[in-house]
């Protein structure tokens, strides 16, 4: 029945786009660009991108990405209540996506992923998301897509302040503070973050160990605090419009309890926790002066992590980066940019033998161009090469375009279509974990099919971006970790990740009202195809990756009010190779907020109520998830100077 409701509703907004009364086309369509420290769309034709906006990026600024993308992208997010969370971006596997940060990709070198509940979105702009392979682009690791954090050049003149306060249910605590301060030339951007959460919640447990009454008893969750910390500091400066120096320095610190499973919460209270600290720093200087731009980049990575106090099983990494890129538009028709990225990494783990690891580097070698026909028709290629410390890499090529099959004063209609060879260069535990690493591994190695539709209807008081994209992914040497005696990472499996995905935005005016709504559907059968091991399962659905999932988004903002309801439908999953599945569940949220104006500063105060029908769901089989919570937020905006 949810399915067809979602099903219904895209066909009703996309008839309802189609057949909208004209008046004139907007140069600027519905979305704004995040703006990041590289330009991610212009030699990537064909590419699914896709920019958060400001508004969605402010309603789940209370925690880490996971609620964000689960919220409001057709993007799976495996989690618990406890602070662990990993993406599975178009079926693949955490270490699929990219995370990138100015020059950087600070996903783990041990475990080759991040943890979603630990980005807060509260420090960023904004957020770019890249749908499908871009290894091309991003290099190793980004097989099911990227997420692309943004810091905006607001380059101020004077002194401004915003900051944010929210308490909540289950002990919720937020404070958030960005001073801007600058004379239009040189810049001072300080963003601080604080985030504390006890996750007391009560649910009802079913794991009584009674198999005879099988009725589910009152409990609360116990062992499951969050507490997270961090700092971002930029110092910008130009020198002209064409030629500036940027750097941004981010410091976290995030702490949380091990969530206990049900069974572990109903009859044992003891706790275990996880202390993960982060250095991030990217600097980088471009000169646009002449027809030949280049950029130099250098950057900084250190992590560190301690899992319950034992400080001799430290498990921490430091890299250094450093860019070199050169880029011409010979006309604006046509254009190429070339460059080289250098890595040098140290691992400083416990278990790990200095005879087998003490440093690995890698260099990229990569070149990028486009080229426009008969303004419409651009093409893009992105070759890239990487070399590794004793370990071959493959050769990644990508193939974009995007061709406007009509064009009006009101309307565009683009084809798009992308080919890309995408790898991942196994992390440094699959090579090196104790005796169970396994330095034999072979890169996975992926190629990506997509074809895209993408219809754009624009008049002064209405908007709508229609976009509808099939692919195919086919991913060979899929690494898993299997117990064969003992517990090693293995070149496995083939895994075929394949659906369609279909994402609206609707703005419409109407007098003082504003109205917004973005639906999203997301269909991913994804299944191994073959599977060296005896034990493997191949030809059913992937564990934790729903086939169905999609969600809406509702905002009514009339003067100073804004009224706002979501909802998110996430499908059926399996938990295991036994073929022990997950119930589906349907979540909503809503909140309202008002603008407030005191002399020439502003507020604004909002309140939010999550999972509204307090609907009994797990994410992670035999780990309780919080119902209905409430959220009271005071934010500011005040200029100084």
């Amino acid at each position: 029945m949810r399915r067809f409701i979602l099903l219904s509703g895209l066909l009703v907004l996309a008839i309802g786009g189609l057949y909208a009364q004209e008046h004139s086309l907007s140069d600027t369509i519905l979305l704004d660009e995040v703006n990041t420290y590289a330009t991610v769309k212009k030699y990537q034709a064909g590419a699914k991108l896709e920019s958060i906006s400001n508004e969605q990026l402010q309603l789940s600024s209370g925690g880490g990405l996971d609620q964000l993308l689960m919220r409001f992208t057709p993007i799976y997010v495996k989690s618990n209540a406890g602070g662990l969370s990993t993406i599975r971006l178009r079926g693949t596997a955490p270490d699929h996506t990219s995370v990138n940060f100015g020059g950087l990709n600070v996903n783990s070198l041990t475990l080759g992923h991040s943890n979603m509940s630990s980005v807060p979105s509260y420090l960023f702009d904004g957020l770019d998301l890249q749908y499908g392979s871009s290894s091309a682009v991003n290099g190793s690791g980004s097989i099911g897509g990227a997420i692309y954090l943004g810091l905006k050049s607001n380059w101020t003149d004077g002194m401004k302040v915003q900051s944010t306060i929210t308490q909540g249910s289950f002990g919720e605590q937020l404070y958030g503070a960005k001073v801007f301060v600058g004379n239009g030339r040189w810049e001072s951007v300080t963003r601080l973050f604080y985030y504390k959460k006890k996750n007391d919640f009560p649910f009802d447990n079913p794991y009584t160990g009674d198999v005879e009454n099988r009725e589910p008893v009152a409990d609360r969750q116990n062992g499951a605090s969050i507490e997270n910390k961090g700092l971002v500091q930029e110092l910008n400066y130009r020198f002209n419009s064409r030629e500036f120096i940027k750097s941004a320095v981010w410091l976290e610190h995030d702490w949380h309890e091990i969530q206990p499973n049900m069974p572990s919460n109903l009859h044992y209270k003891t706790t275990e926790q996880l202390d993960n600290k982060h250095v991030r720093f990217w600097s980088q200087y471009e000169n646009n002066k002449q027809s030949l731009n280049y950029r130099l980049g250098v950057g900084y990575v250190h992590d560190m992590q301690v899992y319950d106090s034992i400080d001799v099983q430290r498990i921490g990494t430091d890299r250094l980066v450093s860019e070199l890129e050169v880029k011409q538009d010979i006309n604006s028709n046509l254009g190429y940019k070339a460059g080289l990225k250098y890595k040098y990494m140290v691992p400083d783990v416990y278990a790990y033998s200095d005879e087998v690891v003490d440093n690995e580097q890698h260099l990229d070698a990569y070149v990028s161009a486009f080229a426009t026909f008969w303004h419409r028709l651009k093409l893009t290629l992105n070759l890239r090469q990487s070399f590794v410390t004793d370990f071959d890499a493959p050769f990644t090529p990508s193939l974009g375009a995007e061709y406007r099959l009509f064009t009006n004063d009101l309307s565009v209609l683009k084809l798009t279509s992308t080919l890309a060879r995408s790898y991942r260069v196994p992390t440094f535990n699959d090579r090196y974990w104790g005796t169970q690493g396994n330095p034999n591994l072979k890169a996975e190695d992926g190629m990506n099919y997509e074809l895209g539709l993408n219809y754009i209807y624009c008049r002064d008081d209405f908007q709508s971006d229609l976009k509808l994209n099939a692919f195919y992914m086919d991913v060979k040497n899929w690494i898993e970790w299997r117990n064969f005696g003992v517990w090693q990472a293995q070149n496995l499996m083939e895994v075929v990740s394949k659906g369609f995905e279909f994402q609206s935005n609707t703005d419409w005016q109407l007098g003082d009202n504003h109205l917004n709504f973005r639906l999203n559907y997301n269909f991913n059968p994804v299944e191994a195809v073959e599977n060296v091991s005896e034990s493997g399962v191949t030809h059913r659905q992937l564990i934790y990756v729903p086939k169905h999932m999609g969600n809406v988004f509702l905002s009514l903002k009339r003067k100073a009010w804004l009224v706002y309801a979501d909802g998110a439908y996430t499908g059926m999953r399996y938990s295991d190779e036994f073929g022990r599945e997950m119930d589906p569940y349907f979540l909503t949220n809503c909140g309202v907020s008002r603008q407030l104006k005191l002399g020439k500063q502003g507020f604004n105060l909002s309140f939010s109520v999550d999972n509204l029908l307090d609907v009994d769901y797990q994410n992670e089989r035999y780990y309780a998830m919080p119902g209905r919570s409430f959220r009271l937020s005071l934010s500011t905006n005040l200029n100084i100077i």
